[in-house]
């Protein structure tokens, strides 16, 4: 047992160390080492490339700077001429005080040191003007260098991160070689221990193929005995299987006898003189004499009782339904003629109302009137406004004016509402198209009906503003706020002198 117990165990060690190699790629830790070589070439050039670019900078600011210098000698020379030509000047005026003989001389030498100082001032605005690009190209080129050496730091601190990244990959080569080393000398000895164990699985098969050879025999002979038995079983089965055969027929027969004459009987010995033939002729006219008189459907008074019960059920539906029928005609016609009451009664009230407000809002002598379609349902029929300003003919109300409609849709609203008033009304932009004598009687009417009602109105309209009791206004003092500003006009304030 200890020797299978080691063989098993140097297995497992040896497909361990196998999955060990396998997870090692020397290839792998190969390529990550070439890639950073290639890395830091690229790396170098880089850093050369800008070390160059750096020293044409260097060489371009010492240009400039030579540049800057030269200027800033002209400029001292320009003044110093500058500076002499105003003495020059000074001296020419005394000399123009002395002696007016030579005054067109000193006028002319005057005009020519002027023109002088006029060059000497556009060459001092010209070096100024370089000296200021100059200045500005060597800010640009302190930035450039600056930028410059920004890099140069990231890209040595790059390369040294590199370098560590190499040396640590050379490290773990190194201990991957040693590892691979060891498991070379333990992969040597787990061979030659597989070598032992083929050579005893090579033993332990041969001793299993002579107890094999042996072991067929023995089965051989088995077989034998066992199909000696199940012919027997076979004979057993088949007598039991008959048997059983017989006793379903007995009782197929006793049944079909009971279900079809009601008789029970018993298995009995046969007579001496009992004849089969007679008897099985007897049979067949029986059922003969059974088959000539046809089915009988003993279910059939069931199911007439049961179709009777649902004919007496559909006929009470039925007279349900008629009587259900005429009540909702019955409640039709009496709703249209409570309906039809009604629409008369409240159509002749806007009616009154209709043509008292009319009056009020145009002039005396206009004419106005609804009416209905004649000859059709008063619950259906279209409703015709007639409105006839003085003076006018319309067929039409669309042929009035835009106020006069407003007007006439005015009085129709206030119609209505006469008819069931409520404590409470809003009106928004009623009045947009009217005029201001049109918007006088509107106000009248709307200073009638607040009598009763409560009136908001939402208008731009300023003689309608003026009717009110009450003004709301929204307003921005502040940016971003508003805020709702009242003002109450039927409030008396007493005037001091």
């Amino acid at each position: 047992p200890s020797s299978a117990a080691s063989d098993v165990y140097k297995r497992q060690a040896i497909a361990n160390l196998e999955s060990s190699a396998a997870e090692i790629d020397l290839k792998t830790a190969e390529n990550n080492i070439k890639t950073a070589e290639i890395e830091l070439v690229q790396i170098d050039k880089s850093i050369s490339q800008l070390e160059y670019e750096s020293k044409l900078t260097t060489a371009e600011l010492e240009k400039n700077k030579s540049a800057y210098n030269d200027y800033n000698a002209e400029i001292d020379r320009l003044q110093n001429e500058l500076s002499e030509a105003v003495k020059l000047t000074e001296e020419a005026n005394n000399e123009k005080v002395i002696s007016e003989q030579s005054q067109k001389e000193l006028e002319l030498s005057s005009r020519t040191l002027e023109e002088s100082f006029q060059n000497i001032q556009n060459l001092f605005n010209e070096a100024k003007i370089s000296l200021e690009r100059l200045t500005g190209e060597k800010r640009n080129s302190v930035n450039l260098i600056t930028r410059n050496t920004e890099v140069i730091d990231q890209l040595k601190s790059s390369i040294k991160r590199k370098e560590n990244d190499i040396a640590n990959s050379k490290n773990e080569l190194e201990l991957l070689d040693g590892a691979i080393a060891d498991m070379e000398v333990d992969l040597d000895d787990l061979k030659r221990s597989r070598d032992n164990l083929k050579q005893n699985e090579n033993r332990i098969e041969q001793n299993y193929s002579a107890k094999r050879v042996e072991s067929l025999e023995i089965e051989k002979k088995l077989k034998q005995i066992r199909a000696e038995r199940d012919s027997v079983s076979e004979l057993m089965h088949a007598a039991d299987i008959k048997i059983h055969e017989n006793s379903l027929k007995l009782k197929n027969i006793f049944e079909n006898i009971f279900e079809k004459y009601a008789v029970q009987i018993e298995p009995v010995q046969p007579e001496e003189n009992y004849d089969i033939k007679t008897v099985k002729a007897e049979i067949r006219q029986i059922e003969e004499q059974l088959r000539n008189l046809g089915p009988v459907n003993l279910l059939a008074y069931e199911e007439f009782v049961e179709e009777k019960s649902r004919f007496d059920d559909f006929t009470q539906q039925k007279n349900d339904l008629i009587d259900a029928e005429k009540d909702l005609i019955k409640t039709i016609e009496e709703i249209n003629e409570t309906a039809q009451r009604l629409f008369f009664e409240t159509f002749e009230a806007i009616r009154t109302n209709f043509n008292r407000i009319f009056q009020s809002l145009f002039r005396p002598g206009d004419e106005s009137d609804l009416k209905l379609e004649e000859g059709v349902d008063p619950l259906e029929a279209k409703i015709e406004i007639i409105a006839k300003p003085r003076g006018k003919r319309p067929t039409s109300i669309e042929l009035l004016s835009g106020g006069e409609k407003t007007l006439t849709a005015i009085a129709l609203l206030f119609a209505i509402y006469l008819v069931k008033p409520s404590p409470f009304c809003i009106l928004d932009e009623i009045d947009a198209p009217l005029d201001d004598a049109n918007i006088d009687r509107f106000t009248n009417i709307i200073r009638e009906f607040s009598l009763n009602t409560q009136f908001i109105v939402v208008t731009h309209n300023k003689r309608t503003m003026e009717a009110a009791d009450v003004l709301y206004g929204v307003t921005m003092q502040e940016e971003g706020i508003s805020k709702l500003v009242s003002v109450k006009f039927n409030e008396d304030y007493a005037i001091k002198n």
